[in-house]
């Protein structure tokens, strides 16, 4: 993995990951740390037990940091080649923290892209969301596409934070900084999903079959999701380090599934009654984007199929019951 029009001179190029002790970002440095051609450093404010297990990997320097603290940035930033910004205050959290969602999620972000323009750093990879098309009413609209205007409703919090950051992000770029590609990832699942999250429900699904409960979801039956693996976006914010693109949003997710499609194959997998599930058929969203910018730009299709990731999700989750 070797990008010579950021790292001319041969060396391991110097990728620093933010939110590394996280759902996502511990998949990236696990990923970036797999190749020679690189080193990382992973910081994340808290998660110390993963910090230390990713600072055991080679190539990786992992410490905790809080993107809070303008001198902290500054010093991690200094001698980086790329910036993977993935650090954020998460959806719930953004609701009932606003103020620490502004803080973390645009602050940090716009103290990253300023450290980045007085230092070496040329690539800028940022976490977004798919959240930024707001909540997904329609179900017979045409899949949302980057490139097209799109009415800015029903946006939460979290979208919020990261429609600045995008803003930011090509703000910066304009005025001689970082190149960027903005990746507005889907409804993620996969090991180690954060409690909380779109894809802890499956880990409560889990935990309802393995008690003997009946199982809830807290979506309509035919709600449909942008789902798409932890390890599919490992690969695609590795490919959008070494893309030639930039100053682009970049939409990463999988095709659109229902909530009985989804939790149903996960329920019989796990020896369950896919037709005991309970949905909340008053809830419904239905998450349509396009693909068609991330496989012509990262030159990325989704590999892991539903099964095979569910599968993943079970082995987890039981090794968490030992």
């Amino acid at each position: 993995m070797t990008n010579t029009a950021l790292q001319p001179d041969g060396e391991p190029l110097r990728i620093l990951v933010t939110g590394a002790a996280g759902f996502v970002g511990s998949h990236v440095v696990e990923l970036l740390a797999a190749d020679s051609d690189t080193t990382v450093i992973a910081t994340d404010a808290g998660g110390e037990a993963m910090l230390k297990e990713l600072d055991r990997l080679d190539g990786v320097t992992a410490y905790s940091a809080d993107l809070r603290d303008p001198s902290s940035i500054t010093s991690m930033v200094r001698d980086v080649d790329v910036i993977v910004h993935l650090a954020a205050v998460r959806t719930k959290a953004s609701s009932s923290n606003t103020r620490d969602a502004h803080e973390v999620n645009v602050g940090s972000t716009y103290d990253l892209l300023t450290a980045a323009s007085d230092s070496s750093a040329r690539r800028f990879v940022f976490g977004s969301s798919h959240t930024v098309y707001g909540s997904f009413p329609d179900a017979h609209r045409a899949p949302f596409a980057e490139d097209e205007p799109w009415p800015c409703t029903g946006v939460n919090m979290y979208a919020a934070t990261k429609l600045a950051g995008e803003a930011y992000c090509e703000a910066f770029a304009s005025a001689g900084g970082p190149d960027y590609l903005a990746l507005r990832l889907g409804t993620i699942y996969g090991p180690r999903t954060s409690p909380g999250s779109n894809g802890s429900l499956m880990t409560d699904l889990l935990a309802a079959v393995r008690d003997g409960r009946t199982p809830t979801i807290p979506w309509a039956s035919t709600a449909q999701h942008g789902l798409i693996h932890v390890a599919d976006v490992a690969e695609a914010v590795r490919r959008a380090i070494l893309s030639d693109a930039t100053g682009m949003a970049v939409n990463v997710s999988g095709v659109p599934r229902t909530s009985a499609e989804i939790y149903g194959a996960l329920a019989e997998m796990a020896g369950s009654d896919p037709t005991a599930i309970v949905f909340d058929e008053n809830r419904t969203r239905h998450q349509l984007v396009s693909q068609r910018r991330m496989k012509d730009v990262l030159g990325f299709t989704p590999e892991v199929e539903l099964k095979d990731g569910l599968r993943s999700v079970i082995e987890w989750f039981d090794t968490t019951l030992v």
